[in-house]
């Protein structure tokens, strides 16, 4: 009877310290007796690498473009300085410029008889570059015929050079190009656009030719096309 009393008093001790144990493992009272895996890095990415590398979207003219590139192609031809355009325009590009992130692309374009770039090759959208932009874009003057065909091209090549993968290019004008044609524009244009970049077109104007060809140059290269309320 007393080796009974002495094993069962044996399996007493061994229950309780193994209850003491898984206890302690857990971190403290109140667990459920699980052993509670250490916290450490995972390796895989965080948070914070998914917001870098999410597209981000930015407001022009009324439209949202999403991407991680933006290169504009403005018109500053003698036109824009009718009914405000070119004050609305300036207003439009220090809202879209400072929305960037400093992990974006962009770059800027204007033409009217000749072609005017902000930097020939593409720029990180710190707050830096950005206001050196802004301050390029305020300078612009009204001045000029409407010849896109050049500034396109060089707006293109421009954005040939960034290596990020979703790049949108805006096109912005008043009116039909003239020098050269609307035809010689498009096939020029669509010619250096090799990478199959959006071109995505903004008439701010009522004139039927200027429709139509912003029309054809946005279809003729994967944009969209859009006629702002004035």
């Amino acid at each position: 009877m007393r080796l009974v009393h002495l094993f069962a008093l044996l399996v007493l001790l061994l229950g309780t310290a193994g209850f003491t144990l898984l206890t302690a493992q857990d971190g403290g009272s109140g667990g459920s007796g699980e052993v509670t895996p250490l916290d450490l890095p995972s390796g895989g990415s965080s948070d914070s690498d998914e917001d870098e590398d999410a597209p981000e979207s930015i407001s022009f003219y009324g439209g949202q473009f999403e991407g991680d590139g933006f290169f504009w192609l403005l018109d500053r031809s003698c036109s824009m300085g009718w009914e405000g355009r070119m004050g609305q325009l300036k207003e439009e590009m220090v809202q879209a410029l400072t929305s960037l992130s400093k992990n974006s692309h962009f770059g800027v374009v204007a033409f009217g008889s000749g072609t005017t770039i902000f930097s020939p090759i593409p720029l990180d959208g710190n707050s830096g570059n950005t206001g050196a932009a802004n301050a390029w874009v305020q300078a612009l003057q009204p001045d000029g015929a409407t010849c896109m065909a050049d500034a396109g091209v060089q707006c293109i090549e421009i954005s040939n050079q960034s290596d990020k993968e979703n790049k949108q290019i805006i096109a912005l004008s008043d009116g039909a190009p003239n020098c050269p044609g609307t035809a010689e524009t498009i096939s020029a244009m669509s010619g250096a656009n090799w990478q199959q970049t959006p071109i995505n077109t903004i008439y701010i104007s009522s004139d039927a030719s200027g429709i139509s060809f912003m029309q054809a140059l946005a279809a003729a290269n994967n944009g969209t096309f859009s006629q702002p309320q004035q």
